[in-house]
């Protein structure tokens, strides 16, 4: 298959010294597995992750200032998904170099959504690798920042909650001061082409949900999701949930003792009632 080096350069705006770091970028596993090769670009994918995480929180924690942590991860959270990464492939005309095997290449797009994000994090290494950070920097500005920053980034209305699960159980956890939340990867199956990934969501290393997909990305969503049932109903079911759901219905009260009426009085207990005497009756 043809590769167009020099086109693929003039989209990303930046020129690689090494060719073939730049054809790495592109050669999705499945093209590799089918041509007997033995590099695909899921490393660079990996390194590509943590360097735009960085690139990424230190843009926000100069464009948000007194942003809070909580904050901070929900937009961070937001702007790096995979819908913004790919659309930033596709805009820049990107995504139609990726090298794919026969049988990838007939996949829907919904695959091939998880494959421009791969590439654009593959992309953000190669550059990192060949030019530095500074050269990365320019190119996620320039491709992600640019296109997606205010439309992905900007506060939700007042009262509002993240949509994205990953988001939404990263503030729970931190409002309730629940411990650190983390995700590993417990097991990963089929061929290498078409992996299957399992992700464990863990508070503290213990695990709080489990999730399965096609990319670690959609492994790490749906684990969160059941992540998010399991604490709603540990919390329901907690003993001082419970007493304030009896306060509020009224049974707080069982077990006191009634104050003393007329009736308890006149049996005897305290001061004698007062009898009204009948007409005519004497003292």
């Amino acid at each position: 298959m043809i590769f167009f080096m020099q086109e693929c350069e003039n989209r990303i705006g930046y020129s690689f010294r090494n060719k073939e770091l730049l054809r790495l970028c592109f050669t999705h596993s499945s093209y590799s597995h089918e041509h007997g090769e033995t590099a695909d670009n899921e490393r660079l994918e990996f390194f590509g992750d943590s360097v735009l995480g960085f690139v990424t929180a230190e843009y926000l924690m100069k464009k948000y200032p007194s942003a809070d942590e909580g904050k901070l991860t929900e937009y961070k959270q937001r702007l790096v998904s995979r819908k913004p990464l790919a659309e930033a492939v596709s805009a820049c005309g990107l995504g139609e170099f990726i090298l794919f095997g026969e049988g990838e290449s007939r996949n829907g797009d919904d695959r091939h959504e998880a494959a421009r994000e791969n590439l654009f994090e593959a992309i953000v290494a190669g550059i990192y690798l060949d030019g530095g950070l500074e050269a990365a920097k320019k190119f996620i500005y320039a491709r992600l920042f640019a296109l997606h920053d205010e439309k992905e980034i900007s506060p939700p209305k007042k009262g509002g909650a993240p949509s994205d699960p990953k988001s939404r159980l990263q503030e729970y956890v931190q409002k309730k001061k629940l411990g650190e939340l983390t995700y590993r990867e417990i097991s990963r199956r089929g061929p290498a082409h078409e992996p299957v990934f399992v992700l464990a969501a863990e508070l503290d290393g213990v695990k709080i949900g489990e999730g399965e997909g096609k990319s670690k990305a959609e492994a790490s969503r749906l684990a969160a999701e059941k992540a998010l049932v399991f604490l709603q109903k540990k919390r329901e079911n907690s003993p001082e949930n419970g007493k304030k759901k009896r306060e509020k219905d009224g049974s707080g009260s069982v077990g006191k003792k009634p104050a003393p009426g007329p009736e308890r009085k006149a049996a005897g207990q305290g001061t004698p009632a007062v009898r009204k005497r009948k007409k005519g009756e004497r003292k």
